[in-house]
């Protein structure tokens, strides 16, 4: 089967362009996509963005293998990462205590919409030795340097770091100094500002893990690259995740896995758009949410879905309590029209 005669184009982020969707082959020949979609780093209750994002990709599943495609579909969960351990610290709480409860919440969140579940969804706790496995291919092809601060991947030696995003080194920079991620540079540092960390010392109460590089734990983006790869192969059909991770996160992933494979990474880099509340983007670290749970207590399940479904998947939207409700009397008269058809024995 050929991706063009599914009737279905995907924006691809790299090119700009409307691609159809690129369908590989299994084993035995069949139709195969394999799919990698960057999860819920899980500290915190899921909110309408996740919501969005991952019904989007979970109406894109259903339909492909509505159509004969066999999806092997994974989605990460980012047990080891700062927000994760600040909360953890915050709260009193023991990090991995914090992280699967958060986990079990959001996989019942999805569940309560109707979610057809990922074939796998790794965490990066349980990933430590294929990651380091990819840093180390990285430090033998060249690609890293050792710091007193850990050992970062150098972007100088990845030509096209950038091209993802469509972002230049100013606007770059502007991004990582807004989020306090620029750090230090020079002597005992990173050598260039765009530089990221692979392996890092770990802090107080965080987890550490011996590897060749020091005591310490990976860093956000080589957690990806190696989960991807070890769970999907050295090239994923479409790489998906919400805008906002186009940059840094999503650029770095394709400089580390490009670097080490020397091929595409995705065929597609298929994003959604991001979900407003009062104008802003819905975020943890802003605290405008309106979480599955809050709008499960106003709403049907099929009324959040359908309210989910009636926004493009790579627009940005603004929800609202009021568009909700409309979503919910769309589910009752199509429940009802259901309920009043005769259908024949």
């Amino acid at each position: 089967m050929e991706g063009d005669k599914l009737g279905l184009r995907i924006r691809d982020t790299l090119t700009g362009n409307l691609l159809p969707v690129p369908i590989g082959r299994g084993g035995e020949g069949e139709p195969l996509l394999r799919l990698y979609v960057c999860g819920v780093t899980p500290y915190d209750s899921g909110h309408m963005g996740h919501a969005s994002t991952f019904a989007s990709f979970d109406i894109l599943v259903r339909y492909l293998e509505a159509q004969g495609v066999t999806v092997r579909y994974v989605q990460n969960v980012t047990d080891v990462d700062d927000p994760l351990f600040e909360r953890a610290n915050r709260d009193g709480l023991d990090w991995l205590v914090l992280a699967r409860a958060e986990q079990a919440s959001f996989v019942d969140d999805m569940a309560s919409i109707g979610w057809r579940a990922p074939d796998a969804m790794p965490r990066v706790s349980e990933e430590i030795p294929q990651i380091l496995t990819a840093i180390s291919e990285l430090a033998a092809a060249g690609f890293t340097y050792q710091t007193l601060e850990g050992t970062f991947f150098g972007v100088s030696r990845y030509p096209s770091f950038g091209f993802l995003s469509k972002r230049s080194r100013r606007s770059m920079l502007a991004k990582l100094r807004s989020e306090g991620l620029l750090g230090k540079v020079g002597e005992g540092h990173k050598h260039d500002p765009l530089d990221f960390p692979l392996w890092r010392p770990s802090g107080p109460g965080e987890p550490a893990w011996p590897s060749p590089f020091g005591e310490g734990r990976p860093g956000w983006h080589i957690e990806c690259s190696a989960m991807a790869r070890h769970h999907l192969g050295e090239q994923v059909e479409i790489h998906g995740g919400g805008r906002d991770l186009i940059y840094s996160h999503h650029e770095s992933e394709r400089a580390q896995s490009e670097s080490i494979t020397g091929q595409p990474f995705a065929k597609v880099w298929m994003h959604t758009g991001m979900v407003r509340l009062g104008g802003t983007k819905m975020s943890k670290s802003l605290g405008n949410l309106v979480v599955v749970k809050e709008a499960l207590r106003k709403a049907s399940p099929a009324a959040l879905r359908l309210y989910l479904a009636s926004h493009h998947y790579s627009s940005d939207w603004e929800f609202s309590w009021e568009g909700l409700e409309r979503a919910g009397r769309w589910a009752k008269s199509a429940a009802d029209l259901v309920a009043g058809r005769q259908f024949p024995a």
